[in-house]
């Protein structure tokens, strides 16, 4: 694996940057069509496409170094330096979601409605960016002899393939929020859905991904996050749903 995919006109082209490129630019399309037959038109989605994603790249690197801070302590400069990765993906959906929630705000649109467009397209995106992980060599999982070990990392070791196990299991989550949307119950249940599955999926691949476990272990800090986060997630979309259910019922 190599981060550099190939040269354009002599300057180099990192797959992790061409890959969260063109995440950006599917998720975005994405989101805009499904958005105008809602209602909302493609320019607000376009705009606040832009502003989540400049915000989630800021707040996922943000928490990346403040949970990792003795690694920037002695090199302060190096919390600039993003082509070996380091990025926290709650960082940035935590940044995301409140840079988009603002704009909501701002422009008068429905929170709920543009986050239930939005979950399905970040969800897409995600898969297309741990592609670009495998390729960086970053994100890597723990050394094993399991038959579709892959050098997933740069030192040419066999490892679980965790960019790809990720990549997976976003594609599936996407698949599950096209099923939610259809079924909903209130407005911001399939962002709620999205976190709540993310959560789960990535407390399972954490098991296999190289990662510091010492102050909760044998979990990772990632893992107890997902537990908070899950359990959050899942409450608020039985709270909410069993509330509409009894709602339907009075009526």
């Amino acid at each position: 694996m190599h981060p550099v995919l190939f040269n354009l006109w002599k300057y180099p082209v990192y797959s992790w940057g061409l890959s969260l490129a063109l995440a950006f630019v599917v998720g975005t399309f994405y989101a805009a069509a499904v958005g105008k037959k809602r209602g909302i038109h493609p320019d607000n989605i376009i705009d606040l496409a832009l502003i989540i994603c400049i915000a989630s790249i800021i707040g996922a690197r943000l928490l990346h170094v403040v949970l990792n801070l003795q690694s920037y302590i002695n090199y302060p400069a190096s919390v600039l330096h993003m082509r070996d990765g380091g990025l926290s993906y709650f960082g940035g959906l935590g940044a995301g979601v409140l840079a988009g929630y603002v704009y909501c705000r701002v422009k008068k649109l429905s929170v709920g409605k543009v986050a239930d467009i939005a979950a399905p397209a970040v969800a897409l995106g995600y898969a297309i960016v741990r592609i670009g992980c495998l390729l960086n060599g970053c994100c890597y999982g723990e050394q094993t002899t399991v038959a579709w070990a892959l050098a997933a990392g740069r030192d040419g070791l066999l490892r679980h393939p965790t960019q790809i196990y990720s990549a997976i299991y976003s594609l599936i989550i996407f698949g599950l929020l096209t099923m939610v949307e259809a079924r909903k119950k209130f407005e911001g249940q399939v962002l709620w859905m999205y976190v709540g599955l993310y959560s789960v999926a990535r407390f399972i691949v954490e098991f296999w991904r190289e990662g510091v476990r010492d102050y909760f272990a044998p979990l990772t800090a990632t893992q107890v996050l997902c537990i908070l986060l899950g359990v959050l997630a899942f409450g608020v979309v039985r709270v909410y749903t069993r509330n509409t259910s009894h709602s339907t019922v009075r009526m």
